[in-house]
C-alpha cells in the first residue's frame, strides 16, 4: 500500500490554482476584485499579448505594508474575515485568501505597493517563494504583474485559448465589473491599444454607453423597486434592443458580479411576449441585500450565490421589469431596428479607435442634465485621456433626450352631480389615422409627426391573445348553449385521452357528451369563442389539452391562448376593409402590451416626419 503523505504547500497551491485560476480573465478578476476591496477609485489593466505574456493590474487603493504584502501570497491569508461568524456576513468581494497564492504558484509574480505615497516596497516571487525584494519610492496603491501564466503547468497552458478569445473574456469581465462599480474609473489596454475605458462618474448609463455605444444606451429604461429584504435598481433594454444569448443580462449582488440561472429565468419570464423566442434583453440588475441573507461561499470563484427569501426576489424582479415595460413606449423605430441588424453582424468585442482628430466627452450627470464638451486632440496622449464616443451630428439629439425633464402625468377631472372624479386614461399608443394597406399585410397609419407600419397579423394576434387569456383567468366561465350541437370525432387513442381530461375540458366551459365509437357532441361552449369559428376553436382546445403537456395551469393556458390567437388571427396577404382595420387599431390601443405579438415580434414600427423628409432631401 502506498505511503500516505502530507502534500507540500506549493503542490497544494497548484491544486487550488486549478479551481480558482482557469485563464487570463480569472487572474484579472481576482486582482481587480482585490483592488476594489482596497478602496481604489482608479484601476488600470494592462495586457501584453492578451495577458498570455503579461498581466498588470494597478490601482490607487490603500496599498499594503511590507509585512502585509509578504503575507498576502501565503495560502488562506486574508484581511476580509477573521472568524467563522464573518463567513456568514461577507461584504467584500474576496475572502477566501486563495487567489494570490494560487496565482503565484503558476506564474512569475511581482508586486509594487505603498501605503503612504512615499516609501514603497517591491518583491518578485516564483513558484510561491520570494526571490528578490527592495524598498523604493511609489505613489499610494498597488501594482501586480503576472508573467508567463501556467509556465509550470503544461496541461493548463495548452488549454489557454487564442489571444482574441482570451482578450474577449477579459473585456467581458471589465465591462461587467465597471457596470457594478460606476464610481470607479477602469481602463483596459492590450499591446498599448485601449480596449475599454470608463470614467468613474457614478453613472451606470454612461458606462453602458462606453460599452455598447450611445444608440444602445438611449434604448435603456431605468428601474427601481424595494421589498422588505431586497433593493433592486438598474437598467433594462427596450424591445428594439436584444441579443441572441443571455450573457448580456448583468447580475450584481452587493457589488459582486454573479451568475444565477434562476434570476436569468425570471428576467426571461418578465420579457415573455415582448421578445421573440431565442432573443434576450440587455440588462443591468443591481440587487442590494443584507449579507446575512445571501451565501456567496458556494463556489471557489464566488460567481454563484444562494438567497434566502428567493420567492420574494423572484416576485420583485418579474414585477419591476414587467411594470417598467408596460409603462414604456416600446414602438420600434425603423432606424433603431436597422442599427440592430448591423450590430448583429459586428464582432461582440468592441475596440476603441483613437485615430480621429476630435472626440466628444459626454457626462450623464442626472436625468435632467447633460454636459457635452468638445475636446480637440493634438497628439496621441491627449486622445488617450477620453473615449471617442459619438459622432458630431448625434450631440444635439443626446442633449435633447437627456435634458428633457421627466413628464408628469396630467390628470383631467370631470365633475358631475355626485362629485365623482375620473382620470383620463393614459394612452399606450399615440393617436393614429389609417391611410392604407401595403401588400395586404401591413397597415399604414400616420399622425402629425410620425408614419407607422403595423403588422396586421401580429397586431390581431396580440389582441386575440389578451382577450382569450383574460377569459381563461376568470373564475367564472360564461357559456351558452348551441342551437345545433357540434359533432367531433376522435381516434380510439384520442378518445381515451379526451375522457381522461374531461374535467379540464369542462373547466374551460366546453361540455362534451360521449356517444361511443369516438364520436362526441358539444352542446355548450364559452361565450368568448367567435361566431363561425366554434368547431375550429373547440377542436384546437381539446387537442391541446390531450397533447399531455406537463406544465402549471397558468403556463398551459398561456400557451393555449397563444396557439388559438395565432391560428385565428388575420393573415398576411389578406386585404381588409377600412372598418376592419379601424377595429384592429382601436383594439390594439386597449391592449396591455400593444407593441409585440405574444411571441415577441414587433406589431408596430415608426418613422418620424423628419426622417421621411430626409429621404427626399427636403431637410
Amino acid at each position: 500500500m502506498p505511503e500516505i503523505k502530507v502534500l507540500s504547500p506549493h503542490l497544494v497551491n497548484l491544486i487550488k490554482a486549478g479551481e480558482v485560476i482557469e485563464n487570463v480573465a480569472s487572474v484579472v478578476k481576482e486582482l481587480v476584485e482585490n483592488s476594489i476591496d482596497a478602496g481604489a477609485s482608479m484601476i488600470n489593466v494592462t495586457l501584453q499579448e492578451a495577458g498570455l505574456k503579461e498581466i498588470i493590474v494597478a490601482d490607487n487603493g490603500c496599498g499594503m505594508s511590507v509585512a502585509e504584502s509578504r503575507l498576502s501570497i501565503q495560502p488562506h491569508a486574508t484581511s476580509k474575515i477573521a472568524n467563522e461568524n464573518d463567513l456568514f456576513n461577507i461584504s467584500t468581494l474576496g475572502f477566501r485568501g486563495e487567489a494570490l497564492a494560487s496565482i503565484v504558484a503558476v506564474s512569475k509574480f511581482k508586486v509594487k505597493t505603498c501605503c503612504d505615497g512615499s516609501r514603497g516596497y517591491m518583491f518578485t516571487a516564483t513558484a510561491g517563494e520570494i526571490t528578490s525584494e527592495c524598498l523604493l519610492a511609489l505613489p499610494q496603491g498597488t501594482e501586480i504583474s503576472v508573467r508567463n501564466l501556467f509556465y509550470n503547468t503544461v496541461a493548463r497552458l495548452q488549454n489557454l485559448k487564442s489571444e482574441a478569445i482570451e482578450l474577449s473574456h477579459v473585456s467581458d469581465f471589465i465591462s461587467r465589473i465597471a457596470l457594478a462599480n460606476p464610481h470607479i474609473a477602469f481602463k483596459l489596454t492590450n499591446n498599448n491599444k485601449t480596449i475599454l475605458q470608463t470614467y468613474g462618474t457614478k453613472s451606470v448609463l454612461e458606462v453602458l454607453s462606453n460599452i455598447y455605444g450611445n444608440d444602445i444606451a438611449k434604448e435603456m429604461v431605468a428601474i427601481a423597486n424595494t421589498t422588505a429584504c431586497f433593493r433592486l435598481s438598474g437598467y433594462i433594454s427596450k424591445i428594439a434592443v436584444s441579443r441572441s444569448t443571455r450573457s448580456h443580462v448583468n447580475l450584481i449582488v452587493n457589488g459582486r458580479i454573479i451568475r444565477n440561472s434562476n434570476i436569468l429565468n425570471w428576467v426571461t419570464e418578465a420579457y415573455k411576449t415582448y421578445l421573440p423566442l431565442g432573443r434576450y434583453p440587455i440588462c443591468v440588475l443591481d440587487i442590494i441585500v443584507d449579507p446575512s441573507l445571501v451565501d456567496v461561499n458556494v463556489h471557489p470563484t464566488k460567481s454563484d450565490v444562494k438567497f434566502s427569501n428567493e420567492d420574494e426576489l423572484k416576485e420583485l424582479i418579474i414585477k419591476t421589469i414587467s411594470d417598467a415595460l408596460s409603462k414604456t413606449d416600446l414602438t420600434v423605430s425603423l432606424k433603431t431596428e436597422a442599427q440592430e441588424e448591423l450590430l448583429k453582424e459586428e464582432p461582440q468585442d468592441e475596440t476603441v479607435d483613437f485615430e480621429s482628430d476630435f472626440s466628444y466627452n459626454i457626462r450623464f450627470e442626472n436625468d435632467n442634465k447633460v454636459e457635452v464638451e468638445k475636446i480637440e486632440f493634438d497628439d496621441f496622449e491627449a486622445k488617450d485621456e477620453v473615449k471617442a464616443q459619438i459622432l458630431e451630428e448625434e450631440i444635439a439629439e443626446v442633449e435633447e433626450i437627456l435634458s428633457t425633464p421627466k413628464q408628469k402625468v396630467i390628470q383631467q377631472e370631470f365633475k358631475f352631480d355626485g362629485e365623482e372624479t375620473f382620470e383620463e386614461p393614459k394612452r399606450k399608443l399615440p393617436k393614429m389615422y389609417y391611410i392604407g394597406q401595403l401588400f395586404g399585410t401591413y397597415i399604414l397609419a400616420q399622425n402629425e409627426e410620425t408614419f407607422y407600419l403595423i403588422d396586421q397579423h401580429a397586431a390581431n394576434e396580440r389582441i386575440n391573445y389578451e382577450k382569450i387569456l383574460a377569459e381563461f383567468k376568470k373564475d367564472n366561465v360564461f357559456t351558452y348553449e348551441l342551437a345545433i350541437p357540434l359533432k367531433l370525432t376522435f381516434t380510439p387513442a384520442e378518445s381515451l385521452l379526451v375522457d381522461q381530461n374531461d374535467d379540464k375540458i369542462r373547466e374551460l366551459g366546453i361540455a362534451l357528451e360521449n356517444f361511443g365509437g369516438g364520436t362526441y357532441t358539444v352542446r355548450q361552449i364559452p361565450l368568448w369563442i367567435k361566431r363561425g369559428f366554434e368547431q375550429e376553436y373547440v377542436e384546437e382546445i381539446i387537442m391541446q389539452i390531450i397533447a399531455g403537456r406537463k406544465a402549471e395551469k397558468y403556463q398551459f393556458l398561456d400557451s393555449l391562448a397563444k396557439t388559438l390567437a395565432c391560428k385565428k388571427s388575420v393573415r398576411g396577404n389578406e386585404y381588409l376593409s377600412e372598418m376592419q382595420i379601424e377595429y384592429i387599431l382601436e383594439d390594439l390601443e386597449k391592449c396591455e402590451n400593444p407593441f409585440t405579438c405574444p411571441h415577441g415580434r414587433p406589431t408596430i414600427m415608426k418613422y418620424s416626419k423628419y426622417e421621411v423628409e430626409k429621404w427626399f432631401k427636403r431637410v
